[in-house]
């Protein structure tokens, strides 16, 4: 009869196999993650996770960051959040609620049986360096001391004498949100639309409805400028800001409303989301531009990097969580045009078009502190 039990010195060759087995799996991995970091300026190596992370463990995964016709690869710690757990009645505002409340409600069109992908649910973690209560993710080769740039006055001076103050606008108009907040996306979502009422432009309504109940005039222009072509929206976008800033001179600060795409290599689309009292909501990402080199003829870009600091500063004193790491990058994307200038990402075409509303109704109303006191 044969023992079921193999021979001692079987075991301990098997036992030898085992760990050299997981040491070459450790080696292979940290090889991949190394070809990732060092993989050059517009490479798609992603080395992504395709499954729900755990609720309430750190977890770093590459995804693919695709923002303004730019694509670039980073490691960030993704949170997954137990949000009817995790909710703080942290902030009350009647009329943030009744902007969100009238978010219109649509369904995506889809076929029977089309297939269905992931959407894992997240709330982007510390990234970067940490300046204040919140985090900066410095892409340039600039060595800057953000804590003397928070420090200092932005170069905005707001006036309450019922002249425009605000512009905000949409380079990429048709960018659109989804329907319901289900857990995964058909395999035909194209979250594009021309519809006002289902894209972009009701996260700026929001934003403008914010600002003018806290008494800071604001135009929104909604102007499209993706469609029928997604090449040249800046240049167009440049001609709706040179249009508005000659109209109403008195404008002093100008915001570009956009909405991410975060996705891996296995159509998992990745939704950064926070909640406040209980109620789900769009993380933000604020993009500061500067001029590195002197080539992209933006030599004021230290001004529009203060507003940034500021804001990003007052957004996570009132909603923490909201926002995720600031990125100050060597781009433009029409910041020239003034000295309050930036581009804002709410939330990724994974999250709902109520998300992004709400968002944007918080983030006027955190921008509405600073600039009152920019008077």
């Amino acid at each position: 009869m044969y023992s079921r039990n193999p021979p001692k010195k079987s075991k301990t060759f098997i036992y030898f196999l085992s760990l050299l087995s997981a040491a070459l799996s450790i080696f292979t991995f940290f090889l991949s993650l190394s070809n990732v970091l060092t993989s050059k300026k517009g490479a798609l190596r992603i080395l992504a996770a395709s499954f729900v992370l755990p609720s309430g463990k750190n977890t770093k995964i590459n995804v693919e960051h695709v923002a303004n016709n730019g694509i670039y690869t980073d490691i960030i710690s993704l949170k997954n959040k137990n949000f009817s757990s995790n909710t703080q009645n942290i902030f009350s505002d009647s009329s943030i609620d009744e902007i969100a409340k009238n978010t219109p409600i649509f369904n995506w069109p889809h076929e029977d049986g089309e297939s269905t992908y992931k959407i894992v649910e997240c709330l982007f973690g510390a990234s970067g360096s940490k300046f204040e209560n919140f985090f900066i993710n410095n892409k340039t080769s600039l060595d800057i001391n953000f804590g003397a740039k928070l420090n200092e006055r932005p170069d905005i001076n707001i006036k309450k004498d019922g002249s425009p103050q605000v512009l905000v606008f949409h380079t990429h108009t048709t960018e659109a949100y989804m329907d319901k907040d289900q857990g995964f996306y058909y395999q035909n979502f194209h979250p594009r639309s021309l519809d006002p009422k289902f894209n972009v432009v009701q996260v700026g309504d929001a934003i403008c409805k914010s600002l003018e109940n806290s008494g800071i005039k604001t135009i929104h222009d909604t102007t499209c400028h993706d469609d029928p072509g997604y090449s040249g929206s800046y240049n167009r976008s440049a001609q709706t800001i040179d249009k508005n800033l000659k109209k109403y001179p008195s404008i002093c600060v100008v915001l570009d409303i956009h909405r991410d795409t975060i996705e891996n290599k296995e159509k998992t689309k990745i939704k950064p989301t926070f909640s406040i009292n209980g109620k789900k909501a769009a993380q933000i990402m604020i993009i500061a531009g500067c001029d590195a080199d002197g080539t992209l003829e933006h030599p004021d870009w230290e001004h529009n990097l203060k507003f940034a600091l500021r804001l990003h500063k007052q957004v996570e004193t009132m909603f923490p969580g909201m926002t995720r790491s600031l990125l100050f990058k060597n781009s433009r994307y029409n910041m020239h045009k003034s000295h309050g200038s930036l581009l804002i990402e709410v939330g990724s075409d994974a999250n709902t078009l109520n998300e992004a509303v709400y968002s944007g109704a918080l983030l006027g109303r955190a921008l509405s502190e600073v600039l009152n006191k920019l008077t």
